[in-house]
């Protein structure tokens, strides 16, 4: 047997006609459309986007420091290098006669300081004219003879009083 059709209890509304909506149709679904993109869109920068780009800059940041490690590791066995050689008596000796200018009983030490010959060729203009005076002086000074003294052997240097700015 069929049963018999119920009546809905349902009361339907009808559409509200076009004047009477507040916001058109279209424009409310558009609206729900760009929203969804938008989270969609925020959802894959917060998942795909940031964490590449951090990866990539990781990545980077790790080949950096890479080349860090290596110049501290090669840095290190210089040092090492070194320590392995003032461990020795020969190393030590070395060292002494380098770094602090000793001499063996018997041994002359000899500097040799620069080309003494060697041209001074200075700009013209401060505060070049007061470096190549006080270098004139230097040399005549170093000749034995003063400026005072009336016997000048040295360069014709005029000594004028320098004013600096």
């Amino acid at each position: 047997m069929a049963r018999p059709k119920k009546k809905s209890t349902r009361v339907r509304r009808a559409a509200k006609p076009r004047p009477d909506r507040l916001v058109p149709r279209f424009i409310g679904r558009l609206a729900l459309v760009i929203g969804a993109f938008v989270i969609v869109g925020s959802f894959a920068n917060s998942f795909l986007v940031l964490p590449v780009q951090s990866w990539f800059g990781q990545r980077t940041e790790i080949g950096d420091r890479q080349e860090e490690l290596d110049a501290l590791k090669e840095a290190t066995d210089r040092l090492q290098t070194e320590v392995d050689r003032l461990n020795t008596p020969e190393g030590v000796q070395q060292a002494a006669r380098e770094e602090l200018g000793f001499v063996m009983t018997g041994e002359d030490r000899r500097v040799v300081v620069g080309d003494v010959d060697a041209p001074l060729d200075l700009p013209t203009g401060w505060p070049y004219d007061m470096v190549e005076q006080i270098v004139r002086a230097r040399e005549i000074e170093a000749a034995g003879d003063t400026p005072d003294s009336g016997t000048n052997n040295g360069p014709d240097v005029e000594y004028v009083p320098v004013s600096t700015p």
